[in-house]
């Protein structure tokens, strides 16, 4: 477990999509994430030119600004940011894309509980390893 909470923005133009994914890793993670919801992407940008965010999960295709907007503005913000997409889009053009500006991982929509709590397992993992080889706790005296 990371030592803090991972601050996570979760953004998609379909509130409802929003509200499902935030259930969902609420449930299954509520200890682990501080979870922040966007349906409008630049108030999400906001967000992020404020905050520290270490997990964005995001719909590729929004209006106005997308989802590789998105990667881009996040990453230059904090290179550390993990970014997942959610797609109703298998395009490989897509995903393609996506990896190469940087994102982790995607998952297709309709959004599966299973598939997306295992993503985000697995970014809450890799964070407690990155904490621990940047802030190794130190070792405890031989006499106490």
């Amino acid at each position: 477990m990371a030592n803090r909470k991972l601050k996570t923005v979760i953004l998609d133009d379909d509130a409802g999509i929003v509200r499902l994914v935030k259930t969902i890793l609420r449930g299954a993670f509520g200890n682990e994430l501080e979870l922040n919801d966007f349906t409008d992407a630049h108030e999400a940008q906001k967000w992020i030119s404020n905050n520290c965010c270490d997990l964005l999960i995001s719909d590729i295709e929004m209006p106005e600004i997308d989802g590789q907007d998105m990667l881009i503005f996040a990453k230059q913000r904090n290179a550390w940011t993990q970014v997942v997409f959610l797609t109703g889009q298998s395009s490989w053009m897509h995903v393609t894309q996506a990896v190469e500006n940087g994102a982790s991982d995607f998952t297709l929509k309709p959004i599966r509980r299973d598939e997306l709590c295992n993503i985000v397992q697995q970014h809450i993992e890799r964070a407690a390893r990155w904490q621990m080889a940047l802030f190794p706790k130190p070792a405890a005296s031989a006499g106490a």
